[in-house]
């Protein structure tokens, strides 16, 4: 069997480059402002290609006392077909600076987020991001082990006043990353009345999601600007929870000739239950959603016209801040005592129209 090959030195790229080996670490530490002519530091990269020379990612770790390791910790959204796009952003933002990432899935190791931090701190990552499925308001464990922390999907819940323990009025807040689901809603209910519409419902998820109170203000403000009267129907949030809803007020003397649905799937409850009385959409109803469900909306007969979850964006920016808190060390940017609320765009397809005649 013949030996594996010799792996390539810094002195072999020095060598190859004709320069010496303080040169080479200058020019691969990205470290020659000023002190490497451009010719030089071209000649040294291409010496270093030519020959596939990789610096050592354990001698780095102790130069600068980092992994260049994130941990993302997800409640249950590897499984989830929506929110994907959420988690493979962040990893690609991350791959992009030069990270690798390690996922924990806590619906896979039934662990609890306490565990997967402990988990991933014993691994020295530099830094930890928690994404949840669906937006939430999360109690954080007492420890996240020294390490910064970005949240995505999710804000930190922490009582107030009386009620607020000490830890709770100590703690630095956590930045996190959330879709402007109050902006998103007002935006979908103003695309309807701007199309003619005066009776709009809006079928809703009937709880106390974050998500389902915003969605359902921002669709009181459009319609009251509008001096139109909300009807807030409580549904649920899956397709037989629009089927029926939709059923029933399709039914109704005075039926809607519009309807916001507060996801996607509620929304092709609604078009099935059209398609059964023979309501044309959007002839005689238009129809929204919300989320932007992947092969999913588009795919619906009609294709939705919906809100479009900006999973990417937010998987983006909050690998961004993640970095920019391992980067400051000890002198950290002032966080944001507020979630950052990432715009929902509007993506109009074939369900809403002009109000009918």
């Amino acid at each position: 069997m013949s030996p594996a090959p010799r792996r390539p030195t810094s002195s072999d790229v020095a060598a190859r480059a004709g320069v010496s080996r303080a040169t080479v670490s200058m020019v691969l530490n990205d470290r020659v402002e000023g002190t490497v002519a451009s010719a030089t530091r071209d000649r040294v990269l291409a010496a270093a290609a030519e020959l596939g020379y990789a610096r050592s990612a354990i001698a780095l770790s102790l130069r600068d006392r980092r992994t260049r390791t994130i941990g993302l910790i997800t409640d249950r959204i590897a499984t989830s077909p929506w929110a994907g796009p959420m988690t493979r952003a962040a990893s690609q933002e991350a791959a992009a600076h030069g990270q690798m990432v390690i996922e924990v899935d806590l619906s896979l190791r039934e662990a609890s987020l306490a565990d997967a931090m402990r988990l991933l701190a014993e691994r020295q990552v530099d830094g930890l991001v928690y994404a949840t499925m669906g937006r939430a308001r999360i109690r954080l464990p007492a420890s996240t082990f020294g390490l910064p922390l970005v949240l995505l999907d999710c804000e930190e819940y922490t009582a107030a006043g009386a009620d607020a323990s000490a830890d709770d009025r100590d703690r630095t807040p956590v930045p996190a990353f959330v879709p402007a689901d109050l902006e998103g809603a007002r935006r979908a209910t103003r695309h309807l009345i701007g199309l003619g519409h005066e009776r709009i419902a809006m079928l809703s998820g009937g709880d106390r999601q974050p998500a389902t109170l915003e969605r359902e203000q921002g669709y009181r403000t459009a319609m009251t600007e509008a001096g139109l009267a909300p009807r807030l129907v409580p549904a649920g949030w899956q397709m037989d929870d629009g089927f029926r809803a939709a059923s029933r007020l399709l039914a109704h003397g005075q039926a809607p000739t519009a309807l916001f649905c507060i996801r996607d799937r509620v929304a092709a409850g609604a078009l099935h239950a059209a398609a059964l009385a023979g309501v044309d959409v959007p002839g005689r109803l238009s129809v929204v959603g919300f989320d932007d469900e992947d092969f999913f909306a588009a795919a619906l007969t009609p294709p939705l016209t919906t809100i479009a979850l900006p999973h990417e964006e937010m998987g983006r920016a909050a690998v961004r801040a993640l970095l920019d808190l391992i980067e400051g060390g000890e002198e950290r940017a002032a966080v944001p005592s507020a979630p950052v609320v990432v715009p929902c765009a509007l993506v109009e397809r074939a369900t809403t129209g002009l109000v009918p005649a």
